[in-house]
């Protein structure tokens, strides 16, 4: 089902300040060739067949240029599925914004990048998802061929010069095989193996428990990272915090300072990549250009307004007994 955003376009008041935004992610088109069992879109999404309009996208690069952006971030579903994929990269980059995307591997990626419809020097990086070096794990979460997407897509990345990051998904099966994944990256040349929790909204509501890693397994996992010294300068580690003891702070919010904003195809926007999967909690929407308040009173805003005297105040944050915030993280230690 396909959703519009409703309600009176106010002017984004000032108030809503945009000078932390660094990048903006823009989710192109809803149709993905994956149905990762941990994806945190909700399934209507997939089913609405949304495609963003080349007129919107431009409008979005636009915009983030006059508030001082720096880069564009393309998403989907799978991003190099929309039919002006490669126009779109490729105005980004004319515009002199860094072009990021966020692909699983598909054919429909490796096939542009070849034949040279998309220009390896209109990529800044490509984030490719691979949670493991096992192709039975990768595709028992991601499906039959996800591993061979990725593996061939990074060879592909390596061959064009490609700055790569490596989005890890870290679902109980894959933490045994983590530190030789991240030593094939950093041996691959790759800039940042990203390693964030398995997602429990949208598709990922579904996910087996069991396979969601306990406090102690998170823990761990992010002591060890923390505690990573790279011998290379150009790469590094980064992991969500995830539990939070008591007396920790989380390291900031994305709605109070408004360090993030996801767009996704029918214009609604989110300061929160928690929030995605609802419709309602969408109070911005870009229009004509512009970033509008929809609604003052209307979910995400409402959060920011009403409720958000502290982070430790977010409802969001409280997610099955743990303390945390898909922002707040901690990276390896790089050579000076």
């Amino acid at each position: 089902m396909a959703h519009s955003v409703t309600g009176a376009a106010l002017d984004m008041p000032p108030d809503l300040p945009t000078g932390a935004l660094t990048s903006v992610d823009v989710y192109i088109s809803s149709q993905c060739n994956r149905r990762c069992s941990y994806c945190f879109l909700p399934a209507d999404f997939f089913a609405s067949g949304k495609r963003m309009t080349v007129e919107n996208f431009v409008d979005i690069v636009q915009w983030s240029k006059r508030q001082g952006v720096k880069e564009v971030t393309l998403l989907g579903g799978e991003p190099s599925l929309h039919p002006s994929f490669a126009g779109m990269v490729r105005m980004a980059s004319s515009q002199a914004m860094d072009v990021r995307v966020v692909t699983n591997g598909a054919r429909s990626f490796r096939r542009q990048l070849a034949d040279g419809t998309v220009r390896p020097a209109d990529l800044a990086r490509v984030a490719v998802s691979l949670d493991s070096l096992d192709p039975v794990v990768q595709d028992e979460f991601r499906g039959p061929g996800a591993w061979r997407d990725a593996m061939e897509t990074i060879d592909l990345l390596i061959e064009h010069s490609v700055v790569f990051d490596i989005n890890v998904t870290a679902v109980r099966p894959v933490l045994g095989g983590l530190d030789e994944l991240i030593g094939f990256a950093d041996e691959k040349g790759c800039r940042r193996v990203n390693i964030h929790w398995p997602s429990t909204i949208g598709i990922g509501t579904t996910l087996d428990p069991g396979a969601v890693p306990n406090r102690d397994e998170w823990r761990e996992l992010t002591r060890r990272v923390a505690q990573r010294s790279e011998r290379r300068p150009d790469f590094y580690v980064e992991i969500e915090r995830g539990y939070l003891a008591d007396d920790e702070q989380l390291a900031g919010c994305a709605l109070a300072d408004f360090s993030n904003l996801q767009i996704l195809p029918d214009g609604r926007a989110y300061r929160c990549g928690l929030l995605v999967d609802q419709v309602e909690m969408a109070s911005l929407a870009m229009t004509g250009g512009r970033l509008k308040l929809m609604n003052a009173a209307h979910g995400e805003e409402r959060l920011r307004t009403d409720w958000l005297s502290s982070c430790d105040s977010c409802p969001v944050m409280q997610v099955e007994g743990r303390r945390a915030c898909i922002y707040d993280k901690v990276s390896s230690i790089r050579p000076r």
